[in-house]
């Protein structure tokens, strides 16, 4: 069995294994209908507005999974570190 650091080391990591929920399909597909109604109503500048701002708030969503990754990591370091030393 490969040691933990090793399989971070080479990319293999369980998070690429995490399962979508049904909820998080729920509301996907709610969003893409609502997506499908509401963009072709746009005019070539306004989808230009919604494109950029879309892309920004992708990129603050994705800092905000990086950061709670993150935190949780070091969380579970410092609660095996605990546990270790009792």
């Amino acid at each position: 069995m490969k040691s933990v650091i090793e399989k971070i080391y080479k990319g293999e990591t369980s998070y690429q294994d995490i399962a979508v929920t049904e909820e998080w399909k729920r509301l996907a597909e709610k969003s893409l209908k609502i997506y499908e109604r509401f963009y072709p109503s746009l005019t070539e500048e306004q989808k230009k507005q919604y494109d950029e701002l879309y892309y920004y708030e992708s990129g603050q969503e994705a800092e905000v999974a990086r950061r709670f990754y993150e935190e949780g990591f070091k969380l579970g370091f410092m609660l095996a570190m605990e546990v270790v030393g009792s």
